[in-house]
């Protein structure tokens, strides 16, 4: 894959959602695998941080990788951060609008980490990792909501990189006007149409999690525009098509999907759409998960019709295959092709898989009802 073709994709799924968990890869890098097969990461994080980036991380679907071209479309919610922000957020932005201006008049002086900020400061108790946040880690995420700053990348250990916004944007993004409100709805409104293709409104509201009203009244002139038109799955009304939206006789993907991939992130539509009940099972103690600690759906042909729970154990190359089950209800499609060939594909495709890992071997060690199966087809 190259910059081509990852442009490609930035502009047909607008936002690949960030997620810090990293078992086989973290989930900003899923999207593109799942699509395009094997690529280097490095090209993703050129990106997003080189000299012509493509994304920007922002908060959109939660923190995402987003379609730079859609910032000013964006720039309302950061006008209006107050409306989305939580409790203690809050409290910093209203309690302590000098320990904002202060951390944001540090990062003047380049890019930094919370910790980094946080370092000179009397009082202050460095961050630590996952949501035990310090009052200045707080107050530069708000900062960030409300675009006083960006995010300039990612360390190794995944800390946010904050730096000021005309270090991040392009002049040639940061020069165009900000779209109003209701201008924004219907563009992202419009990129996630040409996303989802076919969706509910409920799934319109979560691709960028936009509020209900305006979204609503969004996709009520893009109805009018004849840009959506009503449809019926299986029969169910509420749903809309992209007008003009080719519908394959035949879909060949043989593929596994993050759980934060647009195509199934929206659980609702995943559960609607695909018949896929999933919950990610990290928080679940380990006794009572079902799936395993972090599984990927894999994708054949239309249907999920499977789901493994992967290890990348990078020191010794090797990529462990910690859980592989059968999803359930999957042979009742009319274009089931036996668990066998289930198997065999799955087994081709995470060939490809540790391959993309650079991991040497692959190895079923665990549980699961497609587990005997798949060691087979491994050989």
């Amino acid at each position: 894959m190259d910059r081509a073709a990852l442009s490609r994709t930035v502009r047909h799924l607008a936002l690949f959602q960030v997620d810090s968990v990293n078992v086989f890869a973290r989930a900003h890098e899923m999207p593109l695998f799942t699509r395009c097969g094997s690529y280097d990461p490095a090209l993703l994080v050129d990106a997003s941080t080189g000299r012509r980036p493509l994304l920007h991380e922002t908060w959109a679907h939660v923190a995402s990788l987003v379609d730079i071209t859609l910032e000013p479309a964006l720039r309302h919610r950061q006008a209006s951060a107050v409306q989305e922000a939580w409790g203690e957020m809050l409290r910093i932005s209203q309690e302590r609008p000098d320990l904002v201006d202060e951390v944001v008049a540090q990062l003047a002086r380049g890019p930094a980490t919370a910790r980094q900020v946080s370092a000179g400061e009397r009082g202050m108790h460095p961050e630590s990792w996952g949501w035990n946040w310090s009052q200045t880690k707080t107050a530069l995420e708000w900062a960030w909501r409300s675009g006083r700053v960006a995010v300039a990348g990612r360390t190794a250990s995944f800390e946010k990189v904050y730096a000021l916004p005309e270090r991040v944007l392009p002049p040639t993004i940061r020069s165009r006007p900000a779209l109003s409100a209701r201008e924004g709805h219907r563009a992202l409104a419009a990129r996630a149409v040409a996303a989802l293709g076919v969706f509910t409104e409920d799934d319109l509201v979560d691709y960028f999690r936009t509020r209900r009203l305006p979204t609503r009244a969004a996709l009520a002139e893009l109805a009018e525009e004849g840009t959506v038109v009503p449809v019926t799955v299986d029969g169910q009304a509420g749903w809309w098509m992209r007008a003009g939206a080719t519908v394959p006789r035949r879909i060949g993907a043989a593929t596994l999907v993050s759980p934060f991939d647009p195509l199934i992130f929206h659980r609702p539509r995943a559960l609607r759409l695909f018949d896929l009940d999933y919950r990610i099972e990290i928080y679940v103690p380990e006794h009572k998960r079902i799936f395993g600690y972090y599984s990927l759906p894999f994708l054949l042909g239309q249907d999920f019709v499977a789901r493994v729970d992967l290890r990348a154990r990078r020191q010794i190359g090797e990529l462990e295959v910690a859980a592989v089950w059968r999803e359930p209800g999957a042979e009742k499609s009319p274009d089931f092709p036996g668990w066998s060939a289930v198997a065999r594909a799955l087994a081709d495709h995470l060939s490809v898989a540790a391959s993309w890992r650079r991991l040497d071997r692959i190895r079923v060690t665990g549980v699961g009802d497609l587990a005997g199966q798949l060691a087979v087809a491994l050989g």
